[in-house]
């Protein structure tokens, strides 16, 4: 037997629930009360007392939360130091998957650059240490003398600590808080909105179907869920079962895996979808049910063949393969994402992807789209507070407040998200973040407050709705936090209290627990009411007390496969509801290159190693190579090599890329999978802070966006259709040569590399 196996039956220790819930309370109230008692010091007890032996492995049960999958790990721990992460195998999402993102949460634990204590900006200009009170009163006081001039920007995923969120901004008097979140996500949820009826992200059965196209959704590349979806698609590829199309303009880690890759111009993946509409509906293969809800969708004639080929640079021949077959299947399923919502038609040409699944007759069967369904946890915490607002709002919320705003970020990074907001932020009267380091957002802060990691928190997570089931995840801590940092729900409490608008709970967990009884009262008093659970899961608890110790006990609360729906409006929408007539995609101009000027598509996308920059700052990902360019310590730029042979490029020479908002020079990657006309650029890179394994690296991509740009009919930045110009600069310098994985690799002591485990110093 293996160390690892030896180690893996050894029975899991945990802190004792009550002495926990003991703990957390007095945690909470430390903080209401101001003082400034440590967290370690109130966990470190119950820990002790654990049985294992010194050195020896204990496991323990933890939720990723750095994206908003939910995955359910399980993280090794010596002497109450964390060790490693692997998934746990029967997780809800992830099935015993886990990413290299959340493979990395280690290193976000033990960083030695985390930020450990509250810190304001003295007379001098500079951050200085301050105790929590001192901290919380003067964010108090800011807020207090302008409640209405507030922004909250929360950057946490929906479900119990986004609910806090909202319900802390109405009690302070200030606007509903900007949720920060990818634009993708809000884009998604108004085109399943149009199409579905449902203001929700949609749930796939990709591992059921037996034929996928994938309409710009990178689902292997860390779109919505990867561990979920990379499981999914082994099943669906299992004995050459099924087969996958890829319809993106980039040749992503999804494409590369398909069995088919479409590589469309940028911005048409909406015209490709209506020209497909026409090839299934002139087929004769379409039930008349099917074709009279499209056609309420859509009253005019979709494209014909050869405008869709023209349109999306593709050849007839494949497209009228792809119908064909999509015709034959028995199991179609149509996925939408990506780059499909990042243009400024992002809600049309999603809708128009989102309605081939209603052409397909795949609403709501086996290998189709479910609705994506919760317990709607977040609205319970929230009680009467206003929905969250989109990213997009935050600068009018800014521009319209001046220099009398107070903006409160929490576990967010805008500037680096969208630098042009820096004129903004620099206009603000007090900035407070709440932030484990000082990245972008945070170095320009007036007041930062230290938050814990996940591995060091109470959780309770609403995961992403990819299957369809909805679940509550609850976790408690799996190591003492560091320093002075405390739970974001615990740090927004105290704020309140301190602004003399107390919520009525000493803790997030606290929250978490009384919505949980609520819920449970309101199933026992109403079994069908809008707010109960499903009667069966709360089945043999005699009262709230017990449900909610159950349910923390069993790390929360999953829903049964029998509770997986089609949306609720599939039967309605189009027959005088709000969907019908939807903005055609076909019908939108294709957009025109400046003249006089060679310029190419912008393509920014997240790479499985930084995604959208939240994993800069740790040397495992940084060190990681990229999937295909095998780039690793920086930004890359991808060039066609039809491109780069007229324009004089080599790989690893530095190109400037010129757009209207600034320009960024990074080192080129000529590869024959790229379109020709466009470039492709990761996003994630060139942090003005975060760290010293961040700070300086790489370039951000998304200073070459323009803010005016935004996706009509959603509160999002568009990010695709940026035209740029590509000019070649020279040959690198030593210290600019990219990092290739097996070639072109720098000295080691040029790379800020390792680090003791235990957050100590570098090795």
């Amino acid at each position: 037997m293996s160390d690892s196996d030896r180690q893996r039956r050894e029975p899991r220790v945990t802190i004792g629930r009550r002495d926990f819930f003991k703990v957390y309370a007095a945690a909470g109230v430390a903080v209401l009360q101001g003082c400034r008692r440590r967290d370690e010091e109130l966990i470190a007890s119950p820990v002790r007392r654990s049985t294992a032996l010194p050195g020896a492995s204990v496991w323990r049960r933890s939720i990723c939360e750095q994206c908003g999958a939910g995955c359910e790990v399980e993280v090794r721990t010596v002497d109450r130091l964390a060790k490693k992460i692997e998934g746990l195998p029967e997780g809800f999402v992830n099935r015993g998957g886990v990413c290299a993102l959340g493979h990395s949460a280690l290193q976000e634990l033990y960083h030695p650059d985390r930020v450990t204590e509250p810190m304001r900006r003295g007379a001098s200009g500079e951050l200085e240490p301050v105790s929590w009170e001192e901290a919380l009163e003067a964010a108090a006081t800011a807020i207090g003398a302008a409640p209405d001039a507030t922004t909250v920007v929360a950057g946490a995923p929906s479900g119990p600590l986004l609910g806090l969120w909202r319900r802390f901004a109405t009690a302070v008097g200030a606007p509903p808080p900007v949720h920060w979140q990818q634009a993708d996500a809000v884009v998604e949820r108004e085109a399943a909105r149009a199409v579905f009826g449902e203001s929700t992200r949609p749930a796939y059965d990709l591992a059921r179907a037996d034929y996928v196209l994938s309409i710009g959704a990178p689902f292997l590349d860390g779109w919505r869920s990867p561990a979920h979806f990379a499981g999914s698609w082994a099943e669906l590829t299992a004995d050459r079962r099924g087969k996958l199309v890829q319809i993106e303009a980039r040749h992503s880690l999804t494409a590369a895996n398909a069995d088919d890759w479409l590589p469309v111009r940028p911005g048409s993946e909406g015209f490709f979808a209506r020209g497909l509409a026409g090839l299934l509906l002139g087929s004769g293969t379409v039930g008349e049910e099917e074709r009279a809800a499209y056609e309420r969708l859509y009253p005019e004639a979709p494209p014909d063949l050869a405008a869709t080929a023209e349109r999306c640079g593709i050849d007839q021949t494949r497209i009228e393969r792809l119908g064909a077959e999509l015709q034959r299947s028995r199991r179609p399923l149509v996925m939408v994402g990506g780059s499909a919502f990042d243009g400024e038609n992002g809600v049309a040409a999603g809708a128009a992807g989102l309605a081939l699944n209603r052409l397909l007759g795949a609403i709501g069967r086996e290998g189709g789209v479910f609705a994506g369904v919760d317990f709607g946890f977040e609205d319970r915490v929230a009680g009467d507070a206003e929905p969250a607002m989109p990213p997009a709002t935050l600068a009018d919320r800014l521009i319209g407040a001046g220099r009398a705003s107070v903006l409160v970020v929490a576990e967010a990074d805008p500037l680096h998200g969208m630098p042009e907001f820096k004129a903004a932020f620099e206009g603000a009267a007090t900035v407070v973040a709440l932030s484990a380091f000082f990245d972008d957002t945070t170095s320009r802060a007036d007041l930062v407050l230290p938050i814990q990691t996940d591995l060091e928190r109470f959780q309770a997570v609403e995961p992403d709705p990819v299957r369809g089931i909805p679940a509550l995840l609850v976790a408690s801590p799996t190591v003492a936090p560091r320093g002075e940092a405390r739970h974001p729900g615990d740090v927004a409490l105290a704020l309140a209290a301190a602004a003399g608008s107390a919520l009525p709970w000493p803790g997030f967990q606290e929250a978490v627990e009384a919505s949980l009884s609520d819920a449970y009262t309101a199933t026992r008093a109403d079994a069908e009411g809008a707010d109960a659970l499903p009667a069966s899961l709360i089945a043999g608890a005699l009262n709230a007390r017990q449900f909610v110790r159950r349910t923390t006990d069993a790390g929360g609360l999953v829903g049964t496969a029998e509770m997986r729906r089609a949306p609720a409006g599939s039967a309605q929408v189009g027959e005088g509801g709000t969907a019908a007539g939807l903005p055609d995609p076909a019908a939108m101009p294709a957009p025109a290159a400046p003249e006089g000027v060679e310029s190419f598509t912008l393509i920014p996308f997240e790479s499985v190693k930084l995604g959208d920059g939240r994993g800069a700052n740790r040397p495992w990902l940084q060190e990681l190579p990229d999937p295909l360019s095998t780039v690793m310590w920086g930004s890359w730029a991808e060039v066609a090599t039809e491109d780069a042979d007229r324009l004089g490029v080599r790989t690893g020479d530095i190109v400037r890329l010129t757009g209207t908002a600034a320009e960024i020079e990074l080192p080129a990657i000529v590869l024959p999978t790229v379109r020709p006309g466009s470039v492709g650029v990761p996003v994630g890179g060139g942090h003005a802070d975060y760290g010293r394994y961040a700070r300086g690296r790489g370039v951000n991509v998304n200073s070459l966006l323009d803010p005016d740009r935004r996706v009509a009919g959603a509160g999002a930045y568009a990010r695709s259709g940026v035209r740029v110009r590509v000019e070649r600069l020279r040959r690198p310098r030593r210290a600019e040569r990219p990092v290739i994985y097996g070639r072109g690799l720098r000295q080691a002591e040029e790379i800020p590399v390792g680090w003791a485990p235990h957050g100590g110093e570098k090795a």
